[in-house]
């Protein structure tokens, strides 16, 4: 309490200094947005921009304690976040506000934010913004602490208590199991302190990674998140003791927390989520049995061969027991066979599945289980999605059967088991450098062409690997970020080298799209090497405004792109070995020989890998040599418009290995450019596309080619023009 005392003291002087020089609003008075604007999908502040001061009591401190444990409660990074709630504890609507300050350092602290504790009243100075996750259409409204100049937060008195919380239900936030959100009726509790009484938990994640470790159900079917922002309701790196989630199908007395916006899972995004903040926010009431350790007793089945499922279930209840268990299977989609379990040592039960005496039959089963209370419990809970499975097959395991995935979860029937398949590197890590922070460098291997024949080879083992080499890879299957990968490798035989690689599987980009992680028409093709033709980039930077770090935003490099479909689809620009960027950092453009891509940008093929990453499908290209027939409006040439066709000398010329062709067309026309040898053989198509009236360049790399002259044509309406260019390496 001195040390707090103190600092006021010593701040006083610079509160009175600078609290008159920004308008003050009341929470209701930032946070509100009219229906008319609401219902165009406008939830945006009007304060956004402003620097204000805003007076509210305190929700959540900031850290555990600022003089023993400096740690945050609601994480946020190496920032500060808290959550302030009007005065005036009867408003019940537009009044709450999430408040951030993004710079922690030494000489920031001067705001006295780490100070910050439950029930007082305060008022804090800073810059209205709206923050959007990545993937989002929806931002959420917060107050950035303002440190420059530096503004210390005024401390006004305290309050008894943080007050009651609203009482609301899900479905004035959410509409059914796929929610997109009610901005009517929701945005008005953005922010606020809540309660939601009587559900039912799903969804229940627990992974070090989840960020939405389990949901909420009503009984009418409407579903919304947990958001782990509390260190008290995680699993991740900034948890502040150690917690599960409850199991799927525990009954929920309350649950109290502020409301935010997040996009929670790839595969089940949410608009509004829930962030509770203490660990009395929860209250849990009864529990279905624990269903875990599913696990079968061959990695591989041959058939004819039977196999025995375990699982280990418990009841956590007092006085609750496993009164029945069983295993419900089914093979090639037939009818569902149930099996009862027996009860063995340790709580593990176990069933055994019969033989099957056919070929290449899929066999697809869940546990099911009930206490002496009549609570039921499944695992997987989505048994549409989710369901275990495993191939009956009369031949050894290929790539195709391990990253097969048909129910729509993405995951593999081998997850969690050891087994050994083969395939040519189609990528290795001089191709896939990665982006040097949370996307590392990787290997890919693929077994002829077509949907399922993907792989990533996960590990340090696999560095050493060369595009082109034929291996067989023996390893652990799993699931990471998303992606089937074999890991926890034992053995890398290498057969041969510079094998050619499979051919592209041309793919429109309505195919991918934006769709949702563990969707079997764009699963299908992970870790695959495809192609799109004739694309334009639509939108310079998916995740915000073009340039270094997205206009204040994100700046991740990547691009939308979008052929004749018009559907757009995301391209990874950073982790791959070549020039091509989205100034997703301020020095790309002064490297020479780097190309920015701009808006309207074409190609003839854009090539690579598909791969999924941050709730998104993407094709990340490998070298220069995926990008082909790179076209972009001459830039000194953009106010102008072509008077006439023209095809200009390339330059440079010599080259070595990359030149530029720029040409002019005055009149829309299908545009084809192609070089040739000298023998006149085609050797590159540089542009086959409908192109409107302009003044274009495209980049031809010759890097793959001998030196010697060579010759490039455009052919477009009833212009035709043939030039000369020499190639000196």
């Amino acid at each position: 309490m001195k040390i707090r005392i103190s600092l006021l003291v010593i701040f006083l002087s610079s509160v009175l200094m600078y609290s008159q020089n920004y308008p003050h609003y009341t929470i209701s008075q930032v946070q509100f947005v009219p229906d008319s604007l609401l219902s165009q999908g406008i939830e945006a502040s009007p304060r956004v921009g402003d620097t204000i001061q805003i007076t509210g009591v305190v929700m959540v401190p900031s850290v555990v304690n600022p003089t023993f444990d400096r740690r945050p409660i609601m994480w946020a990074g190496a920032r500060w976040q808290t959550y302030l709630r009007d005065t005036n504890y009867a408003n019940t609507t537009w009044a709450g506000i999430n408040v951030i300050q993004n710079d922690t350092t030494f000489a920031s602290q001067g705001t006295l934010m780490d100070l910050l504790d439950t029930a007082q009243v305060v008022t804090i100075t800073g810059v209205v913004s709206e923050f959007v996750t990545t993937g989002q259409t929806g931002g959420q409204t917060q107050l950035n602490v303002l440190t420059n100049p530096l503004m210390p937060i005024q401390f006004l008195g305290s309050k008894p208590n943080r007050g009651q919380p609203v009482e609301i239900t899900i479905d004035q936030l959410n509409s059914g199991n796929l929610p997109t959100g009610n901005i009517l009726s929701g945005e008005k509790y953005e922010g606020m302190y809540v309660i939601i009484r009587n559900v039912i938990t799903s969804d229940r994640n627990t992974s070090t990674s989840a960020s939405a470790p389990f949901a909420i159900n009503d009984a009418n079917g409407n579903k919304m998140f947990i958001h782990d922002q509390s260190g008290y309701f995680t699993k991740r790196t900034h948890k502040l003791r150690e917690w599960d989630p409850p199991l799927d199908g525990t009954t929920i007395q309350y649950i109290r927390g502020v409301i935010g916006q997040f996009s929670s899972t790839s595969s089940l995004p949410t608009r509004y989520v829930i962030r509770p903040m203490f660990p009395d926010d929860l209250l849990i009431g009864q529990s279905p049995p624990a269903i875990s350790n599913v696990r079968r007793n061959r990695d591989t089945i041959a058939t004819n061969q039977s196999v025995t499922i375990t699982a280990t279930i418990v009841d956590n209840d007092p006085g609750g027991q496993v009164a029945e268990a069983k295993v419900r299977y089914r093979v090639n989609g037939g009818n569902l066979i149930d099996l009862p379990m027996s009860a063995g040592l340790n709580n593990v039960w176990s069933a055994t599945i019969p033989g099957v005496n056919l070929d290449s039959a899929l066999v697809d089963f869940y546990i099911w289980a009930r206490d002496n209370d009549g609570m039921i419990s499944l695992n997987p809970t989505d048994t549409l999605r989710n369901k275990y499975f495993y191939l009956v097959l009369n031949r050894p395991l290929r790539i195709q059967d391990v990253q097969y995935s048909p129910f729509g979860s993405g995951f593999s029937g081998y997850n969690n088991y050891r087994v050994r398949i083969s395939g040519v590197v189609t990528a290795d890590t001089s191709d896939l450098q990665g982006d040097g922070n949370q996307i590392s460098r990787r290997v890919h291997m693929q077994n002829g062409v077509g949907p399922w024949s993907g792989i990533t080879v996960a590990g340090l083992a696999a560095d050493p690997l060369v595009r082109g080499q034929n291996i067989t890879v023996s390893g652990l299957i799993r699931e990471s970020n998303s992606n089937t990968v074999i890991d926890s490798i034992t053995s890398i035989v290498v057969h041969s080298s510079n094998n050619p690689l499979p051919n592209f599987a041309t793919l429109s980009t309505s195919d991918i799209s934006t769709l949702p992680n563990g969707t079997v028409s764009a699963e299908q093709w992970e870790s695959v090497l495809i192609k799109y033709l004739n694309v334009r980039v639509t939108n310079e930077n998916a995740d915000g405004q073009p340039g270094p770090n997205g206009g204040g935003n994100s700046n991740f490099g990547e691009i939308l792109v979008a052929d004749n479909s018009n559907a757009n689809t995301r391209v990874e620009l950073q982790e791959g070995n070549h020039p091509y960027h989205n100034l997703w950092a301020a020095n790309l453009d002064s490297i020479p020989g780097n190309i920015r891509l701009r808006l309207n940008n074409t190609f003839t093929e854009l090539r690579g890998i598909l791969f999924f990453s941050f709730s998104n499908y993407k094709l990340v290209p490998r070298k220069v040599d995926d990008f082909v027939g790179y076209s972009n409006y001459a830039d000194d040439d953009l106010k102008y418009l072509a008077d006439d066709y023209k095809l200009s000398q390339n330059y440079p010329n010599p080259f070595n290995p990359i030149t530029t062709i720029e040409y002019s067309i005055p009149f829309e026309g299908f545009v084809e450019i192609k070089v040739f040898d000298i023998l006149g053989r085609e050797v590159k198509n540089l542009v086959n596309m409908n192109q409107t009236a302009g003044n274009y360049k495209v980049i031809f790399d010759a890097s793959s080619m001998p030196s010697g002259v060579y010759l490039y044509q455009i052919k477009v309406n009833d212009y035709q023009a043939t030039k000369k260019m020499v190639l000196m390496k």
